[in-house]
């Protein structure tokens, strides 16, 4: 199965899960990244991925943790949507980031979208997301799902809670998602 999705503008981008020999592409689309788009997704300045970090990102075998990437014809790896809990939870922490020259061009929702999916596939009932209070993109791509979100906000971050409980996809979305968590299995064996 290859998933490829069209942008806005017309350019076309392979799907598909992360793998470890994605770390050094990885670890490029990090050095890309403006401070700005390092900070909304890290909360900090992260200048550079630690290489344990670029490990864990890229090695994620374990049915709590999965990731998404975007790919140019080219290879070049422009965008990651991942989630990450705990064994045994029914929710993950959901993040995302988009090489800035593509931001603003539908890549973030389709991710999401697809993320969505293999949460649910994988028997989740939610995803939660810790947003900046003033990352308003990001707000609105969760909005965007449709699917019923619960918000808090200690002023500085905005915590939105992504209920999955009634999220059916339809059967190409959920055999796409079901390709992509196979795929993913057989990358990590």
């Amino acid at each position: 199965m290859r998933d490829e999705v069209e942008l806005r503008d017309g350019s076309r981008l392979v799907v598909r899960p992360i793998r470890p020999v994605d770390a050094p592409a990885l670890v490029a689309l990090h050095s890309r990244l403006s401070a700005d788009t390092i900070y909304r997704r890290y909360f900090s300045a992260r200048p550079h991925l630690a290489p344990a970090v670029v490990h864990r990102f890229t090695n994620v075998d374990e049915e709590w943790r999965f990731a998404l990437v975007a790919l140019r014809d080219g290879g070049d790896l422009v965008a990651v949507v991942r989630y990450e809990g705990e064994r045994g939870s029914s929710s993950a922490e959901l993040a995302v980031v988009v090489d800035d020259a593509l931001q603003h061009c539908g890549i973030g929702r389709l991710l999401v979208e697809r993320i969505v999916d293999v949460a649910r596939e994988r028997g989740l009932e939610y995803l939660v997301a810790d947003v900046l209070s003033g990352n308003s993109p990001m707000l609105r791509l969760l909005r965007a799902t449709g699917l019923p979100a619960r918000t808090t906000s200690d002023g500085a971050a905005v915590t939105v809670t992504v209920d999955l409980r009634g999220h059916a996809p339809a059967e190409a979305r959920a055999a796409r998602a079901r390709d992509h968590v196979d795929a993913a299995l057989q990358a990590s064996t």
